[in-house]
């Protein structure tokens, strides 16, 4: 019996191979923040695209994850239940990175001298994709950078997005701030990272793919960044997101050791 050649896409890692090859190089961790739980998760029934180690995990999540949930579903439904691919490689890119994403905030925001800064920016990442073994690093950092609520507004326009933007998560989002602002006596807040994701650049992907956006809450808490040495926050950002994004290498603590 001759032997069956291996396809030629077998070995492909920019998301359009196997999905049997993508999870061997997956890594997820728990959504809630600086839960590290990769055990037993389970994704959010309604937009699959966070996943839970544990019901109390996903209740404490619930306000935060509440407006994302909404669009995230809404746009599962456009894609008739088959979640797009720039879109998949960006969940999973966020997840494995959240760490690296909140200490680039609170150093591109200088959080630790300007805390007011929250009222009024958020950090703009724009992606494109790069082939990798791995499904949470299938991206590349074209650009970043600290950019204002009406800046904001201008950037996601394009993408038909601006109205819930502006009227739906950028609202209930503050509304998680005051509640979290109170609970803690103004000692946590929320900031936030939006991602854009376009299938430009030197490693274009086959085919038509649409540009895909995702607002990602983060929390921080002043009790955390006093315990953060000034050398550790005075680091160049971008340079270091592009370091650990680059060579795959996400933070997984936000306070280095000693």
């Amino acid at each position: 019996m001759p032997t069956q050649k291996p396809s030629k896409d077998r070995h492909k890692t920019d998301g359009t191979g196997p999905r049997d090859y993508e999870k061997k190089g997956a890594t997820r961790f728990c959504s809630m923040d600086n839960c590290f739980n990769f055990k037993n998760l389970k994704e959010c029934a309604q937009c699959k695209t966070v996943c839970y180690c544990s019901r109390e995990c996903q209740r404490k999540h619930w306000k935060v994850h509440k407006p994302v949930c909404a669009y995230n579903t809404e746009q599962y439904a456009l894609a008739d239940g088959e979640e797009p691919l720039l879109q998949r490689n960006l969940r999973h890119w966020i997840a494995r990175f959240h760490t690296s994403l909140l200490v680039a905030c609170i150093r591109a925001l200088d959080v630790r001298s300007n805390w007011d800064r929250l009222d009024n920016y958020g950090l703009v990442i724009r992606l494109e994709p790069r082939p990798h073994a791995n499904v949470g690093a299938r991206w590349h950092v074209r650009d970043a950078g600290v950019r204002s609520i009406q800046e904001i507004f201008v950037l996601v326009e394009h993408l038909g997005v601006l109205e819930q933007l502006r009227d739906q998560v950028l609202p209930m989002h503050n509304e998680a701030r005051k509640r979290l602002q109170q609970t803690s006596g103004g000692r946590s807040d929320y900031t936030f990272v939006i991602t854009i994701a376009s299938n430009t650049g030197d490693n274009v992907l086959a085919g038509e793919h649409e540009p895909t956006f995702r607002f990602t809450p983060m929390d921080v808490h002043r009790d955390l960044i006093e315990l953060m040495p000034v050398e550790f926050l005075g680091m160049d950002w971008r340079g270091q997101l592009d370091s650990e994004v680059e060579e795959d290498h996400p933070l997984k603590n936000l306070v280095p050791s000693s």
